[in-house]
């Protein structure tokens, strides 16, 4: 039986199927708008479709968030999740494990990103081949280069 390892995830993809470009300039808007909202100290989760913001997450959670920005992305939605944007909570570090990939597949999901080095990750091995079986794309990015392909627009 696996052990119940945390760890900071680094960048990579952990799915068998990758993030194409509309994925991928989600993923930056995502990132983008969490940003700013962090430094508010709201919370650190976005939910995207079609570069437009479907949720927020606030008091109510981060399950919470996912299950009302997929019911209004009506499937294909794109979770992203960042890292403490704020001076006043940086002990605070978002975890992703298996049971929030299992809950976005069953919202409709189709991609959860997580910015690298400043997200955890319960159980790799679980997370990585629940996300092969599930048809999930799910990764960990790097916010600087990240915000440069929006820039570019590419």
């Amino acid at each position: 039986m696996e052990q119940n390892n945390q760890a900071p995830i680094q960048a990579g993809i952990y799915s068998k199927a990758k993030p194409d470009k509309k994925i991928l300039a989600d993923v930056a808007f995502g990132y983008y708008i969490s940003k700013e909202i962090g430094r508010n100290d709201a919370g650190q989760t976005v939910v995207v479709k079609n570069n437009s913001i479907m949720a927020v997450e606030a008091f109510e959670g981060r399950l919470e968030t996912i299950s009302r920005g997929c019911h209004f992305a009506n499937g294909k939605a794109v979770i992203v999740i960042s890292g403490k944007h704020s001076k006043s909570d940086e002990s605070i570090t978002p975890l992703v494990d298996v049971i929030l990939l299992k809950y976005a597949v069953e919202c409709g999901c189709k991609a959860v990103a997580v910015e690298a080095e400043k997200v955890n990750l319960l159980n790799s091995k679980e997370c990585i081949d629940y996300a092969g079986k599930s048809g999930l794309v799910f990764f960990a990015f790097n916010g600087t280069d990240l915000l440069r392909y929006l820039k570019k627009g590419s």
